[in-house]
């Protein structure tokens, strides 16, 4: 079975949806399960998988949980360091942004201990690892700069300046970019993707599109973008970088995945995840927990 798997902040819970390439033609199951290791409120922000094993960034609990995914139970749950906002996975390695204490958490999996803790800028919100050349990207929110890690020695090697309030980061389908979305986020205006080369960080374009965006979906012609500002979602077209068009979605787009022609948008602010079909532009509607955050495939 394949499943869709959403965190969702303001119930301490994780949602898994029975998914299909058939949109429509069967209903939905949804199961949730609440985190409960530890007192609430936890506020599972982010998840990342590891064979069987998911893990949960709970930015209110300064923790991580494990969750078995075969039995789709809390196995534990661990303090790793202030405010966990984002993490992502290498090797036995997690990489965690604690945005409170501007660093960089590396849990050991298998040593089951913090191996390390490194100093970036200022609120480290999102984690994207570029596998091919080695390298960890951190989007400092409230600096307004990207640091650079190389996961080899664990130094921060350079930064990259953004417009205000970096969010999502992004690395491209075929390793060559890096997507940052400059969020610009409380100001009444639209904000930005900027396009970074990966190999010598030159930054290549910078499109305008809606206001506080704070996700990227690549597909193979089209890039998405959820507007969690203004309840749309941008659409450009890759071979030029131009904005195609928007989509009104309403409430707070957060998070966006894609499973075959199915795009799952999470909609922070009326607990659903808005499915829509990208071939037929047919939309269906799941609820969720509260404040539905990130979302995996599994």
């Amino acid at each position: 079975m394949n499943s869709l798997i959403v965190c969702n902040t303001g119930s301490d819970s994780i949602s898994k949806v029975s998914i299909d390439e058939d949109f429509g033609k069967e209903e939905l199951v949804t199961e949730e399960m609440f985190l409960r290791k530890i007192d609430k409120p936890l506020g599972p922000s982010s998840i990342c998988l590891n064979d069987n094993i998911a893990y949960t960034a709970n930015s209110y609990s300064n923790s991580i949980s494990l969750i078995n995914m075969n039995t789709f139970k809390e196995e534990n749950s661990i303090y790793v360091g202030a405010h966990p906002n984002d993490l992502a996975i290498d090797k036995n390695y997690l990489y965690i942004a604690c945005s409170e204490s501007n660093s960089v958490v590396i849990y050991d999996i298998k040593e089951k201990k913090i191996a390390l803790d490194i100093a970036v800028n200022s609120w480290p919100h999102n984690i994207e690892i570029c596998k091919s050349f080695n390298l960890l990207f951190v989007s400092n929110f409230q600096s307004n700069n990207v640091s650079i890690i190389d996961v080899t020695t664990n130094k921060v090697i350079k930064e990259l300046s953004t417009l205000e309030y970096p969010t999502k980061l992004k690395v491209s389908n075929d390793k060559k970019l890096l997507y940052v979305c400059e969020s610009c986020m409380g100001d009444d205006k639209e904000g930005y993707i900027e396009v970074f080369n990966i190999k010598t960080f030159e930054s290549l374009n910078r499109i305008k599109v809606g206001k506080s965006p704070v996700d990227i979906l690549e597909d193979e012609e089209i890039i998405y973008i959820c507007n969690f500002g203004d309840g749309t979602l941008t659409i450009i077209d890759k071979s030029n970088y131009k904005k195609c068009r928007k989509m009104s979605l309403g409430g707070m787009p957060k998070s966006i995945i894609k499973f075959g022609k199915i795009a799952f948008v999470s909609d922070y602010l009326n607990g659903r995840v808005i499915c829509i079909n990208l071939n037929e532009n047919k939309i269906k509607v799941i609820t969720v927990g509260k404040e539905p955050n990130a979302m995996t495939l599994y």
